[in-house]
């Protein structure tokens, strides 16, 4: 048993710097999506991304069901959607999706417009881990698209700067 205190794990991961990525999903199960900060390669062969999400996430059961996800990066300037997605937009909480636009590439999953990279999945494998569900995806499809990332750290969104 770990003797690290959650508070003090919590703070230190919040000063690292990560990319924000909105996970959407469509199907039988309806149209969810969540954003999340733990989107990452996988493999090349098949190429494959990985994001982990909380075991009692609304978003979860919808996403497993449909068997499909796009893994939305986004580009600079789309905060608002990452923040409607977190459910920290009132207006916004009804239907998230409004706060973007979207179309899809293969699976169906939503894909949202200007985003920085996108990419379509179906589900390949689920993993448990503590408090969370690792969900592995094979990449059908992908587009990206040379604009700045949008980087969360230290409980705010930043910019990236060449050194």
């Amino acid at each position: 048993m770990s003797t690290i205190d959650p508070a003090q794990f919590r703070e230190a991961m919040g000063r690292t710097a990560s990319g924000v990525t909105v996970v959407t999903s469509d199907g039988a199960a309806g149209r969810v999506g969540v954003t999340v900060s733990s989107l990452c390669s996988l493999s090349m062969e098949p190429p494959s991304v990985l994001f982990c999400l909380h075991r009692d996430s609304r978003s979860l059961p919808a996403i497993l069901a449909n068997g499909v996800f796009a893994a939305n990066i986004l580009a600079q300037g789309q905060h608002r959607v990452a923040d409607s997605f977190a459910g920290l937009i009132p207006e916004y909480r009804d239907d998230r999706f409004a706060a973007g636009e979207w179309d899809a590439l293969t699976t169906g999953a939503p894909i949202l417009q200007g985003a920085l990279c996108r990419f379509d999945c179906k589900v390949a494998q689920v993993f448990e881990f503590g408090t969370h569900r690792i969900v592995a995806g094979e990449v059908l499809a992908l587009e990206s698209h040379a604009t700045d990332p949008l980087v969360y750290s230290d409980r705010g969104y930043r910019r990236i700067h060449a050194a």
